[in-house]
């Protein structure tokens, strides 16, 4: 399922209360713990947001429903029915971007395994509603309104619990085969590393998302290394989290800035590969647990660059995500509004 997409020019992002054209769009971003909405006017300006516990414990047609609660109480804010013009939701794996419907959702109770969101959220609310991979919706959020705005190339990285990705060309966000494209995470840095949770061994995403860097670093403490993460935690090593080590990587710390600079390392890696596949003007770098110019990022830049020897490094310019925690679901509503306006047209 390829996509073609158009894009969209003259937006902006600020806090305005009035659409140009009357209608609005909602765009809704499914995570592992919460729904995020937002509610944006036809120039992309944002109107309103909210955020409801996603519970996915409790099943699919659960949070459906909670998903299509959020878009009923957005919709009052905009005025009430006959006012949206479309939904766009984020969901993070496999869909069908034609159907509307989810394949594999790995970090959601029961996978998700072809449940028709699209079908559900449209026959509920009557709006059209389109479906885009969660880290996709981050690169036409970025794109439109953020950090990658302005530029014809560019590869983007949301590093978190896992790292997506999504790959811009000729100032267009390239959905590849099924919407797969950008998979960036899922590069072989090391065909004997630890096995992936997509199943290949040595991808870049088993060696530098937050549950690796945690988890390494609380292996050096099992091991009785000196660290002042002893301290830091408590000595509970629930408590560790990426900000932790970075906060004693900045102290100076030996065994934290090991930690971040292998971790950053094996990224940086992958992130040099896909700039020789791309040749980007911007690499794009995001996500909660990537610290600008912190040691993991400047380990990422630094393997990048050290190891782009085809592309013009000097010219490639690395920057912060601009969109932060809202990219997703601002990204999910542009999304929404490009395919009903006819911009976007998901393809098989």
């Amino acid at each position: 399922m390829a996509t073609v997409l158009a894009p969209v020019s003259g937006t902006k992002w600020l806090g305005c209360v009035m659409s140009e054209s009357g209608s609005f769009h909602i765009g809704v971003d499914l995570g592992g713990t919460n729904i995020k909405f937002a509610l944006l006017t036809a120039s992309l300006d944002v109107v309103d947001r909210l955020t409801i516990p996603t519970d996915g414990h409790e099943g699919h047609d659960a949070v459906i429903d909670r998903m299509i609660t959020g878009i009923r109480k957005l919709e009052g804010i905009a005025g009430g029915p006959g006012k949206l013009a479309s939904v766009g939701v984020a969901v993070p794996g496999v869909l069908d971007m034609v159907d509307g419907e989810t394949i594999f959702l790995p970090n959601l109770p029961g996978t998700w395994k072809h449940v028709p969101v699209g079908r559900k959220i449209r026959e509920a609310t009557g709006l059209t509603t389109s479906l885009i991979n969660d880290v996709r919706a981050f690169t036409v959020g970025e794109l439109e309104l953020g950090a990658a705005r302005g530029y014809e190339t560019a590869i983007c990285y949301a590093v978190g619990t896992g790292i997506g990705g999504g790959i811009v060309t000729h100032g267009r966000v390239n959905f590849g085969l099924g919407g797969a494209g950008g998979e960036l995470g899922h590069m072989v840095v090391d065909p004997q590393g630890p096995r992936c949770g997509c199943g290949n061994r040595g991808c870049a995403e088993s060696f530098a998302t937050g549950p690796a860097i945690i988890g390494e670093a609380n292996r050096r403490i099992s091991q009785k290394a000196t660290t002042i993460l002893h301290d830091m935690i408590h000595n509970d090593l629930n408590r560790m989290s990426v900000r932790i080590v970075e906060a004693a990587a900045a102290k100076g710390d030996d065994v934290a800035i090991e930690v971040l600079e292998n971790a950053g390392y094996y990224l940086g890696l992958a992130v040099a590969n896909a700039i020789a596949a791309v040749a980007p003007e911007v690499v794009i770098l995001g996500g909660g647990n990537c610290k600008p110019d912190g040691v993991f990022w400047k380990s990422i830049e630094r393997t990048a660059r050290s190891h782009t020897h085809v592309t013009e490094i000097d010219r490639i310019v690395f920057k912060p995500a601009a969109l932060g925690y809202e990219a997703g679901v601002i990204g999910s509503a542009i999304w929404g509004k490009m395919v009903a306006s006819g911009r976007a047209i998901p393809k098989r």
